[in-house]
């Protein structure tokens, strides 16, 4: 049995199909899912167990896979509805549930997203009801370069002084698309500029520095510096001294797995708990193309990962 790393429920052994593995990545995050190909029918109860690993570990990698657009989309399906990202010019051309991450070409024409998820961030924090879970399918690998680090922010929470934790539980941060959106086209000015239509579409939103995962109960930080611009309840000096503190303390060695990429990777993560970000490669020498997927969290999810102003968990 896999270390149970993220304080949830061990699996139902009646959900756990007997071919299936899992194989520990580092002691801080994550778990390789063995003997499985992602574009095959899988046996009874693998869907459950796969939710009930991803819950338990945070981050799931599947090694090996040879997945058509179709069937990453079928197979991101089963943990829930797909919501499509803000990059919309980065989108799959028919199948709009796929971004393409990365400096591939098609007919001479960039195709992929090569500047996005530079820093640490949480897939869609810039909306009411973020993403549940992200799905990043490696087509196309760099030799060298190209990682993608992850920080657990249910141990990041754990270790905080008690009195940082009483603190912040009742805090709120503006998170904004906007702003990210700018700091992107700095470093990339072939970034389309940001339409009014797109700066409606995604207005900044508001959510607590502290949510807890909605299965397992688990509280982790829910702040990034990608997103989150400032605290609601503080002046901006404050705001500014508290928010740099915690974007150090948050992606402490101990806390952050580096993945590398190998072609045919998938790595499944959850967005509550998780922050991650990229690394740069040498493009004039690789290609990379990534295919992503994302999952999203229904209303009632986000709710349950909510805590009552003094602290204490909703109901």
């Amino acid at each position: 049995m896999s270390p149970n790393l993220l304080g949830a429920q061990e699996p139902s052994h009646k959900a756990n199909p007997s071919t299936l593995s899992l194989r520990c990545l580092k002691g801080c995050i994550g778990a390789e899912v063995q003997d499985i190909h992602l574009g095959a029918s899988l046996p009874e109860g693998a869907f459950a167990w796969l939710r009930d690993a991803l819950d338990r570990q945070g981050l799931l990698l599947f090694r090996g896979q040879s997945l058509s657009p179709d069937e990453l989309i079928e197979f991101s399906r089963k943990f829930g509805p797909l919501q499509e990202v803000a990059q919309k010019h980065y989108q799959m051309a028919g199948k709009p549930e796929i971004y393409i991450i990365g400096n591939a070409q098609e007919g001479g024409q960039r195709v992929a997203d090569k500047s996005v998820g530079r820093l640490w961030h949480s897939d869609q924090s810039f909306i009411q009801c973020p993403a549940m879970g992200s799905l990043l399918y490696g087509f196309q690998c760099p030799a060298e370069g190209a990682d993608t680090l992850f920080a657990n922010m249910f141990m990041a929470y754990d270790a905080l002084p008690e009195e940082t934790k009483q603190r912040i539980e009742g805090l709120h941060a503006v998170h904004s698309f906007a702003r990210y959106y700018e700091l992107l086209r700095e470093r990339d000015p072939s970034q389309p500029p940001l339409t009014p239509e797109r700066r409606v579409a995604y207005p900044d939103v508001v959510h607590p520095l502290v949510r807890k995962h909605p299965r397992t109960g688990r509280k982790a930080l829910y702040i990034n510096p990608a997103y989150a611009t400032r605290i609601v309840e503080l002046d901006e000096p404050e705001s500014r001294a508290l928010l740099d503190a915690l974007f150090e303390f948050q992606v402490r060695d101990d806390f952050v797995y580096r993945h590398k990429w190998q072609d045919g990777d998938v790595l499944f993560w959850q967005n509550v708990g998780l922050n991650h970000k990229g690394t740069a490669f040498d493009e004039a020498r690789y290609t990379r193309r990534m295919h992503r997927t994302t999952v999203a969290a229904l209303p009632d999810d986000y709710a349950r990962s909510l805590l009552e102003p003094e602290g204490r968990l909703a109901s």
